[in-house]
Order: structure tokens, then sequence, then C-alpha cells
């Protein structure tokens, strides 16, 4: 299959797109699916887990289609790599199966709602080699690039359009995943996340951990994103500066609460919607080149709904 829009992202020529909501914290807190690892991919090999994760993704398309504007399928398959599949029992033949399972479900719900006026890409997610919150497996860049290299090409023989790192909490891992990605002449968003200070795990802000991936590798990513984290932890750190031109896309958690905490308490923090719409508008109306909108712990489609029509209040 080939890729659509992968030498052509919509949102890097300025169209407003949509992405999915905290797809693990939903799976868990509201369908009461188990999910071994955090690893939601493993649900797609059963009707019941494949069904669910389905009609999820379909919600979150359906409010782009309804609002003119684009959706990036984000693919659940965040821990879909050797590491994580030896845990569940995967062959590399069978990770690389499940990976272009995902890319077929959502191409099947692109069916049914893109248009000329809501363009639905596919990304295939990369998640961290180790755990997102803990620094206790330490790469180089180097190794990061060869673990990664496995899962983007398993993408890039199912045609995805792109590839977007989420969660990553330190600069080798990002450097090793936009170099692999390059060599795959493959477009990637590399998504970091921060704690209650606004800064990542190593220390680092996220100007000097943007500014150090774009000097390690050229500038590799086509753009960055802040995920697992609340506006009020993220947006003071960002300035009106030239490296925040760098970042397109927001996927913020639906509590302040420390992200760490979140996928932790045994139960699901869905904060307000409205509330978090208003600030993902503030968001918007200082940095106006930020276009790609989602959600991650605690959200769901109707979070990035009133996310939606909340930017596109701004806009008008």
């Amino acid at each position: 299959m080939l890729a659509k829009y992968r030498h052509a992202l919509p949102q890097l020529d300025g169209k407003m797109m949509l992405t999915d909501g905290g797809t693990e914290t939903y799976l868990i807190y509201k369908e009461n699916l188990e999910i071994p690892h955090f690893s939601a991919f493993h649900r797609l090999a059963d009707e019941t887990g494949y069904r669910i994760i389905e009609n999820y993704y379909r919600n979150h398309a359906a409010v782009a289609a309804k609002h003119n504007v684009g959706f990036i399928f984000c693919s659940l398959t965040y821990r879909a790599s050797r590491d994580w599949g030896d845990l569940l029992g995967y062959s590399s033949g069978a990770l690389a199966a499940i990976n272009h399972k995902a890319i077929e479900m959502y191409r099947n719900i692109a069916a049914e709602f893109e248009s000329a006026q809501s363009p639905m890409v596919m990304s295939g997610c990369i998640g961290p080699r180790g755990d997102a919150y803990n620094l206790d497996l330490k790469m180089s860049a180097e190794q990061s690039q060869e673990y990664h290299a496995e899962q983007i090409a398993s993408f890039d023989e199912a045609g995805i359009d792109m590839i977007t790192g989420l969660t990553l909490s330190e600069v080798n891992e990002a450097v090793g995943i936009a170099l692999a990605s390059k060599e795959s002449d493959i477009p990637s968003v590399i998504s970091f996340t921060v704690n209650q200070e606004g800064r990542m795990k190593t220390g680092q802000s996220l100007r000097e951990a943007i500014e150090e991936v774009d000097e390690r590798t050229g500038n590799a990513p086509a753009y960055y994103m802040i995920n697992c984290a609340h506006p009020d932890d993220f947006l003071p750190g960002l300035e009106d500066e030239e490296w925040v031109q760098r970042i397109r896309g927001i996927r913020s958690n639906a509590s302040n609460l420390d992200h760490g905490v979140l996928c932790q308490l045994g139960h699901l923090e869905e904060g307000d919607p409205v509330e978090l719409a208003d600030k993902h508008g503030l968001i918007s109306r200082r940095f106006p080149h930020i276009n790609t909108w989602g959600g991650c712990c605690g959200t769901d489609h109707v979070h990035v709904e009133h996310i939606c029509e909340r930017v596109l209040e701004e806009s008008r």
C-alpha cells in the first residue's frame, strides 16, 4: 500500500488536524479491557478488543469529519516493539503483522469519513523502549536508532504517512527515532513529555531538548509535539521565541496530576473537558501555528471535540 500523504502532510500546509485521546486509559477504565504491560496493541488480536478499539477511533474520526478538519490516526502501537513484544510472546513477524493490522483498521475507518475537507493521515506510533516515566533504561542515539528501526520498517511496509514518537523523556532516544525515520524517508514527529515543573526527566527544558535534537539530526523531525502533560505544566515554559515554532501539536492530559500517577490511580481522572478546552484556546491564541490537537491520559473523543470547537472559535 502506497502512503497517501508521506510527502505532503496536510498539517505542514496549515490544515488543522485532530488526533485521538488517551487510548490506554480509555480502554482500561471505560471499556474495562485488560491491557497487559500497557500494550493496547495486544487487544487487536481478539474480536472483542478489536471492535472496541475500532469504535474508539471511529468516534474520533467522526468528530474531525463533522468539523471539516483533518485527522491523524496515531496508531495504538506505542509498545508494539521488540522488548515489549517479547514480554507478551510476540515474534518479530507477529509484531510486524500487528502493526500492519492497526494501519489496515485505520484505512477502513478513513474510507468511511475522509473527504477533501477532512484528510486522514496514517501515523505509526512509537513509544519509549522502556518506561516513559523512568530513566532506568539508558541508550545511546545509535542504540535507539537500531532498536526503533525495526518497528519503523514494519510501518514503512504498511505504507504509513509519518512516524510519531510519543511520550519521550530524553534526547538520545528521540535522536535515534528521528534518524531511523529519516533513513526510511518517512517524516517524523517527536513528542516530549514534561513534569509539573515543565521539565523533562533529565532536567532539560523543552527548548534545550528540541534544539539539541535538531542540531544532532540536521532538523530531521518534521515538527515537535508535547504529550502526557497538562497545560498548567508546559504552558509557562512556552515563549514567544523562534524555537516554539517547531512545536505544532499538543496532546494534553485531562488532569494536572503528575502524569506518572495518572496511570496508577485505579480510576479515571477525566477532569473538566470544557475547562481543558479553554486552556487550549489560550494556547491557540498565543501560538496560532500550532494546528494538531488531541488528548492523552484521561481524555477521549468528548475532550477532543471540545478542544476542536474552542480552537476553531479562536481562528474565526
